[in-house]
C-alpha cells in the first residue's frame, strides 16, 4: 500500500489542520464536527477510510508539478467536501430523527461547506473554469443520488455510480488548472471515474445487509435482482417483479453469494475496470495501485467464499480442517 504508506506525514498535518478549524466552530458543533472527522481519518481508523478523497492531490503532485502547501489546501478542502456530502448521505438514508439531532447535522454540514469553498475562493478567482466542473460535479452527484435506482445504473451504465463520489474530482481540476494544463483534466475525471465505480463496489459488497433493510440502491443487489428476474424472465432486474431490489428476501441474496458464487462474476467486473484504467496514458501509479488493491479485496473475498463452499461440498471433516487452517 505504498500508494497510502508514503503519505501518511502529509495526511496527519491535512487532519491536524482541520481539526484546529473545526475546534473553533461555535458549540457543541465544535466537539460534534471533532468526533464526525474522526472517523473518517484515515490515518487513524482502520474501517470507513476514504483514501482516495484525501489521496488524490498527493497523487497527482508529481505529474502536475504542484508544491506541498497547494496540495496540502486541495487535501484540506477535499476533506471538508467529503465531511459535508457524507453528513447529506447520513440525512438522506438514516431516516426520521429528531428535530434537534438533524438540526445539528445540517447545521455542521453547512459549516464544513463554508471551510470547503473558503479553501477554493483562496486558489481560484470567481471567473476560473474550476467553479463550472464543481458545478457540473455537484449537479451529477444529486442526479445519482435521486436516480440511480430507477435508471439502475450499475446495470445500465455503470460508470454513472461514480457520479455520488463525483466531487471527489474537483482534485483534478484544481491540480492542472494550478499546473496550466486544463488539457489534462478530461484524462484524470476519466481514470478517477473508473476507480471510483471500483470503491463503490467495495461499499456495496460490504454495506448490502444495511442497503436492503433501508431499500437503498446497491449495485450488487442490482446484479443478484437481475439474475432472478433473468431465471424469471424479466430482464435487467426492471420488468419483473421478481427482479426488483425491493421484493429480494436475505436468503436470496445469501444463496447467490455463497452458493451461487455470484462474487466471482462481481469481482471480474472490478478487474476489467482495472484493464481499462491501464488502457490509459499518464495515469499516477498511486492511482493504479489504489485501484489494484481495490481489485484484491474483492478477488480475495470471492476466492475465500469459493473455497469455502468447495470445503462444504467435499464433506464437513474436511470443511472444520480447511477452517483451521485457513
Amino acid at each position: 500500500m505504498i500508494w497510502y504508506e508514503s503519505y501518511i506525514e502529509q495526511l496527519t498535518e491535512v487532519y491536524r489542520a482541520a481539526s484546529e478549524r473545526i475546534a473553533k466552530f461555535p458549540p457543541p458543533l465544535n466537539e460534534i464536527g471533532l468526533q464526525y472527522a474522526e472517523k473518517f481519518n484515515p490515518v487513524k481508523q482502520d474501517k470507513g477510510k476514504d483514501y482516495i478523497c484525501t489521496l488524490l492531490p498527493y497523487w497527482l503532485q508529481d505529474q502536475a508539478g504542484l508544491t506541498n502547501e497547494q496540495c496540502g489546501q486541495l487535501s484540506l478542502a477535499n476533506v471538508y467536501g467529503m465531511l459535508y456530502f457524507f453528513i447529506q448521505d447520513d440525512v438522506m438514508d438514516d431516516g426520521p430523527m429528531d428535530a434537534s439531532g438533524l438540526k445539528q447535522q445540517l447545521a455542521l454540514g453547512n459549516l464544513f461547506y463554508l471551510e470547503m469553498f473558503a479553501v477554493f475562493r483562496s486558489l481560484f478567482p470567481s471567473d476560473s473554469p474550476f467553479w463550472q466542473h464543481y458545478e457540473q460535479y455537484v449537479s451529477v452527484w444529486a442526479d445519482c443520488v435521486v436516480n440511480e435506482g430507477d435508471a439502475n445504473y450499475f446495470l445500465n451504465d455503470p460508470l454513472r455510480t461514480a457520479g455520488k463520489a463525483g466531487p471527489v474530482k474537483v482534485s483534478c481540476v484544481a491540480a492542472w488548472l494550478l499546473a496550466g494544463q486544463p488539457h489534462n483534466i478530461a484524462k484524470s475525471e476519466q481514470a478517477v471515474d473508473i476507480a471510483l465505480m471500483t470503491l463503490q463496489m467495495l461499499d456495496d459488497w460490504a454495506d448490502w445487509e444495511e442497503d436492503m433493510k433501508e431499500g437503498s440502491y446497491n449495485g450488487l443487489l442490482a446484479m443478484i435482482a437481475s439474475d432472478f428476474a433473468s431465471q424469471a424472465g424479466g430482464v435487467n432486474g426492471r420488468s419483473s417483479e421478481e427482479g426488483s431490489i425491493t421484493r429480494l428476501t436475505k436468503e436470496q441474496v445469501e444463496t447467490a453469494i455463497y452458493v451461487h458464487c455470484c462474487m466471482n462474476r462481481y469481482a471480474a467486473f472490478a478487474k476489467d475496470n482495472y484493464e481499462k484504467l491501464l488502457l490509459l496514458e499518464g495515469i499516477p501509479s498511486p492511482l493504479i495501485g489504489f485501484q489494484s488493491y481495490m481489485v484484491a479485496c474483492l478477488t480475495e473475498t470471492a476466492d475465500h467464499i469459493a473455497s469455502k463452499k468447495s470445503a462444504l461440498l467435499l464433506g464437513g471433516l474436511n470443511y472444520h480442517f480447511h477452517s483451521q487452517v485457513k
